[in-house]
């Protein structure tokens, strides 16, 4: 169990709730699921109306904050975020029937990322099923869980939720499913609560080591390799393995890459950092695992965005692939030595061995990869310091992360906004930025429940105008509840991506902005109706000021930044494309207020 968890864990116990440590007690359901979520350690839950409230209203005398949201998919973005800053599953509770089906919607990127969420719903009683009942709809969570199951007795309430908490938190986590009988919470039985491990309260639960074996022959494999790579992934977060991560790239010589979801692995400032490689991705590395001859993935899928749709690196360069699901290593590329089990466990066994045999550098590769780095930052620099108005995206990054303090942990969307985060903000080791999946407009809400995970930490979520639209009305949510996530809104008044795509290939094309750009939108105004303090950026002096104002107004804030819609992201498919200094004029004004 990881140190928040079991700090967390021993305060509810110890302090605030004396917790009862029996076996077995006789209560109603509801008892049960209060003392349930106390146990876990949670601080928030996400709900929307209306189910469980007998439970919720049980919980009225703890300091967990019961989050009522205007969105069942947005509670589940929330939960997401919640699981991931805290390292713990995060709660969320919807209605059934077309409440449902949004909540489904809101677990994909969780089971995307594989990110555990316990998400409750109702089931109607065996009386009620086909009579045609109110909002009867069934909906099947089984493609976007790990575990899914109808709860009826209340006899078993506490083996279903005990099953639920091992299934999400051991090997590979992802989210579960359970539809439950709200009629139990009345009822009273004699609950066991053995079943309720505290161990699976975090995770990961367990921490498996691979075979000695290979792991010696992946350390003589690297050692041996020419122009090795580290490509690094969600799972070395996840494990927290970003100190041995770096331990062994310096111990082999080995440059490392990380994945979106990976940042963190290793600081962004280290000599052998490389950056984000994939369809996001700093081109100079990219450049650089399609020339290695072999690579270390950690904790990282070889999926389609990872490896720029199978080209980076080509099918049949070798891999080593650190991975806690035994299905992974191999399942898209040949040619692979899989190391199953936890990323920080299996690092600590490779560094076992490499420290105990003939240290083998990679000089002239590192060397050269450093170069292509080098140079990569001063092609950039003229964007990452222009003083242009409308604001360069480059500027705005790199301004963030000098105005931030160290601690501050950055939520991001996927696409545009992600892609400059990624590239363009040098964050530390640790678990600095969480980055979704793949669906547009999760940042906002995931940062709301990444906020109620770590309130001691500065949050700031980084989106585009299109992704903040999703969710905007979950801004009186955060509002409401005091949850004081700083909101950073790129506004060029498009889906950028689509925008540049499509006058790239349809350049002489009619009313061809109709089909992506945005009426004008004043942000600030609609979150200072809200009740957030509000800052509209036009003048990328004022950055910085406005990122330290809206911290420390200790409430809800909304930074408005204008930006160039011209600006080309660096993703794999749009290079070429659109235009790196053309600027086309967006309104916009500087006005800090409350």
């Amino acid at each position: 169990m990881n140190r928040l968890a079991t700090t967390e864990l021993s305060d509810y116990s110890a302090r605030e709730h004396a917790v009862d440590e029996s076996p077995c007690r006789t209560m109603k359901g509801q008892q049960f699921l209060a003392e349930l979520v106390r146990r876990s350690g949670a601080k928030a839950l996400f709900f929307v109306p209306t189910f469980l409230y007998p439970t919720l209203v049980e919980l009225a005398d703890d300091p967990i904050k019961r989050v009522l949201c205007h969105s069942e998919k947005a509670a589940g973005y929330m939960a997401d975020g919640y699981a991931q800053a805290s390292g713990m599953p995060g709660i969320v509770i919807a209605q059934g029937g077309p409440g449902a089906t949004n909540l489904y919607a809101g677990l994909v990127d969780a089971w995307q990322s594989n990110t555990p969420v316990l998400a409750v719903t109702p089931v109607l009683p065996s009386a009620r099923y086909h009579g045609n009942s109110y909002q009867e709809v069934y909906v099947d969570f089984r493609p976007v869980t790990k575990y899914d199951a109808d709860v009826r007795t209340i006899e078993r309430m506490a083996e279903f939720f005990g099953k639920a908490y091992r299934e999400m938190t051991t090997g590979a986590p992802r989210p579960v499913h359970l539809y439950l009988d709200g009629a139990l919470e009345s009822e009273e039985a004699e609950f066991d609560f053995r079943f309720l491990d505290r161990r699976y309260f975090s995770y990961p639960a367990f921490r498996p080591r691979a075979d000695d074996e290979m792991a010696e022959q992946a350390v003589a494999e690297l050692q041996r390799a020419e122009r090795p790579m580290m490509v690094c992934g969600r799972g070395a977060i996840v494990s927290g393995a970003w100190t041995e991560v770096t331990a062994l790239a310096e111990l082999l010589d080995v440059p490392v890459t990380t994945t979106l979801g990976g940042k963190g692995s290793i600081d962004d400032r280290h000599p052998l950092a490389l950056g984000v490689t994939g369809s996001y991705r700093r081109p100079s590395t990219d450049q650089a695992v399609a020339e290695t001859d072999l690579v270390l993935y950690v904790g990282c899928h070889h999926g389609g965005a990872k490896t720029e749709c199978r080209q980076s690196p080509m099918p049949g360069v070798r891999s080593i692939h650190i991975d806690i699901n035994p299905a992974q290593p191999g399942a898209n590329y040949p040619n692979v030595l899989p190391l199953v089990g936890d990323a920080r466990t299996v690092l600590r066994q490779m560094l076992v061995v490499a420290r105990s045999s003939k240290r083998n550098t990679h000089g002239p590769w590192v060397a050269r990869v450093q170069k292509a780095m080098r140079e990569w930052r001063e092609l950039e620099s003229r964007q990452i310091h222009s003083d242009a108005s409308p604001i360069r995206p480059e500027r705005l990054a790199t301004e963030i992360v000098n105005a931030c303090p160290p601690d501050t942990l950055y939520v991001t969307d996927t696409g545009y906004a992600g892609t400059w985060a990624g590239v363009y903000m040098d964050l530390p080791a640790g678990k600095n930025m969480l980055h979704c999946e793949g669906s547009l407009g999760w940042a906002f809400p995931a940062a709301i429940g990444a906020k109620a995970a770590t309130p001691e930490r500065p949050v700031v979520a980084f989106t585009g105008d299109g992704g903040f639209f999703y969710h905007l009305t979950e801004l009186e949510t955060a509002v409401r509840n005091g949850i004081n996530v700083v909101t950073v809104v790129l506004n060029n008044q498009a889906m950028a991506f689509q925008t540049q795509f499509l006058r790239s290939v349809w350049p002489d094309s009619r009313d061809l902005d109709k089909l992506s750009v945005f009426g004008g939108t004043n942000f600030a105004n609609m979150a200072r109706e809200m009740g957030a303090w509000v800052a509209r950026v036009s003048d990328p002096q004022e950055i910085r000021s406005a990122i330290k104002e809206a911290i420390d107004a200790k409430r809800p804030a909304v930074l408005d930044v204008v930006i160039d819609q011209a600006a080309v992201a660096p993703v794999a498919v749009m290079a070429g494309q659109g235009s790196r200094s053309n600027v086309v004029s967006v309104s916009g004004g500087s006005k800090h207020g409350k």
